[in-house]
């Protein structure tokens, strides 16, 4: 198939609620390239196209190695808008994460600085994502070889929103746009009580993307979609390393993260180039010494220490070296002999240094953290510097280890107020589920009813009638107005009970004759068997037929069907005879 004269599609790619995504090819460029086209449910809304036209102009400005490009906006021979963007070959973050596990630190620091450099732009061209997640993050390859992070679907999230607008019943999205795993406070609690949705949402997604990647599971999980908004609204996130502590993910790493998830958006970063000094920073700090510069995709082991196991149990009174395995990227995991690594060369600005196990000197870090002095020093290596516990708490004092024992910890009056702030988050629960019902059931009714409507109008004779369509809770269509005949009435009828979803049809229409019409009498039943069996004598079987349908309509208990049904056979019976006489 071949479009404007311009585009040969080859194959479908996908399908998604807003239309359909080819794979094309220019035909004077010769050029592969993937082609959108909107839905015909929509397509015919005048506002839905506007802010589509609008959306894929402001969206073409956007010009950046991390962002999927689009080329060009038109229109099908039918009337259905099309964008024209550039193919990327690859698989998203989504599927390497199923394949592979969490990523390397390195890797996913870079993957997110790449992406927060094309939400940057975008955002300072006023386009807001939406739905950052990891099926919208590809990795491809660029022309050096190196890989390169594209964002896909730039303004498509704000896109189904007008869509939903225009056909409430394509899909429950409509209500809040994004993927609730990724979905800040904000867009949960809706444009109205979050006010206008900014790029700081999007900064949102990616933290939780970013979390994602460097622990391999999501920061937040639930069965039903309002246990995953109240997660996002009210739960708390435990810091990456400390949900994967095999993977000493470095501290500093989940400071980032937790700061760019924060519920507020007031605390977040506020801006992509924010996020993106905050990792540069967190890559200097950690990896300033590291041959090839901060996030260099190199292994980086650490010198294992052979009393590993005893250092890790709690030590009273220690001068405890500043944590360097806890902030720097573990990127393959250090060997369980003893081996000692060879130190680094030293660059310009870093301290580059080995101390022996057996050296009670001071360790050598990147980041300079006053250490107060303590009585007895002990030593320990930088590789295994996270593993000394902290100096435990004074006889007197309590050690809390958990929210439940928090709780039963503290006085009675404070475990009634717990209370009663569980039966308040409770009823806060029911009644956002009531709402949502009763938004879902409003929902339901208006995509019926605009499809009944729709229904209609493609019959000549009820395009012009001034017809009225309502549906019930028990999605029952009631149809009002006037027709000039009662055919009209009948065909209103049936074209709504054809509608899906539609339980009952309630005929309320009054026929009307237009003036100087002259309105034959109703034929009462009897006279309609009479002269359909007139016809059949004659052989006038097509006559017969009309008027034993007209009877059976009529009246349906009576045996009108029956002579129809003989009619019926009658007819095909003589087709049959002159057929094989010729």
């Amino acid at each position: 198939m071949i479009i404007r004269n311009k585009y040969q599609i080859l194959d479908r790619i996908g399908i998604g609620g807003m239309g359909v995504v080819y794979r094309g090819r220019h035909l004077t460029f010769n050029e592969v390239c993937a082609i959108k086209i909107v839905n015909e449910s929509i397509a015919g809304d005048a506002n839905f196209l506007q802010r589509f036209q609008t959306e894929a102009v402001v969206t073409r400005k956007l010009r950046h190695p991390n962002a999927v490009r689009v080329d060009d906006f038109d229109y099908t021979e039918d009337g259905r808008p099309f964008i024209v963007m550039e193919l990327v070959e690859g698989k998203n973050i989504g599927e390497i994460l199923q394949e592979q596990g969490a990523l390397r630190v390195p890797r996913a620091v870079r993957v997110a600085i790449q992406v927060a450099r094309a939400l940057g732009v975008a955002h300072k061209l006023g386009v807001v994502h939406r739905d950052i997640k990891p099926g919208n993050i590809i990795l491809t390859t660029d022309e050096q070889g190196q890989e390169t992070a594209k964002v896909l679907d730039f303004g498509i999230a704000k896109l189904r929103e007008a869509a939903g607008d225009a056909n409430p019943g394509m899909t429950m999205t409509g209500m809040v746009v994004g993927t609730p795993l990724y979905m800040s406070p904000e867009q949960f609690m809706g444009k109205k009580a979050a006010g206008e949705i900014d790029g700081r949402t999007d900064i949102y997604s990616l933290g939780v993307v970013l979390y994602q990647m460097v622990t391999g599971q999501a920061p937040f999980d639930g069965d039903t979609l309002y246990t995953l908004m109240l997660q996002h609204m009210e739960g708390n996130v435990k810091p990456p390393h400390e949900r994967v502590p095999e993977l000493h993910l470095p501290e500093s790493l989940s400071q980032v993260i937790l700061k760019a998830i924060d519920k507020s958006r007031e605390q977040r970063f506020q801006t992509a180039e924010e996020f993106i000094a905050a990792m540069d920073q967190l890559g200097m700090d950690q990896l300033g010494t590291l041959p090839g510069g901060p996030w260099e995709d190199s292994v980086v082991e650490s010198s294992p220490a052979p009393n590993e196991q005893a250092v890790k149990k709690p030590i009273t009174n220690v001068r405890t070296p500043p944590p360097i395995s806890t902030t720097a990227p573990r990127v393959s995991p250090a060997p369980t002999g003893p081996r000692t690594a060879p130190a680094p060369k030293p660059r310009t600005g870093t301290v580059a240094a080995e101390v022996p196990a057996k050296v009670p000197a001071k360790v050598p870090t990147v980041a300079s953290t006053p250490v107060p002095p303590v009585a007895t020093p002990i030593a320990a290596k930088p590789a295994i510097a996270a593993t000394i516990a902290a100096v435990p708490p004074q006889p007197d004092s309590v050690l809390v280890k958990s929210a439940a024992q928090h709780i039963l910890l503290q006085p009675k009056k404070f475990r009634l107020k717990h209370f009663l702030g569980l039966v308040a988050l409770l009823l806060a629960a029911v009644l956002v589920a009531g709402v949502g019902y009763l938004k879902y059931q409003s929902l339901q009714r208006l995509r019926i009813a605009n499809a009944v409507t729709e229904i209609l109008k493609t019959e000549p004779s009820l395009s012009k009638a001034a017809l009225r369509v309502s549906v019930s809770n028990q999605r029952e269509v009631i149809l009002d107005g006037t027709v000039l005949t009662a055919d009209d009435r009948k065909a209103a009828e049936n074209l709504a009970g054809a509608v899906p979803d539609v339980a009952q049809v309630i005929n309320r229409i009054l026929v009307t004759p237009a003036p100087g019409t002259v309105v034959a009498p109703a034929q009462s039943y009897d006279s309609l068997v009479s002269d359909g069996n007139k016809y059949m004598d004659d052989g006038k079987y097509d006559e017969a037929i009309a008027c034993f349908s007209k009877a059976a309509e009529t009246d349906p208990s009576k045996g009108a069907k029956d002579l129809l049904q003989k009619a019926q056979q009658a007819q095909k019976a003589e087709e049959l005879l002159l057929k094989n006489r010729r």
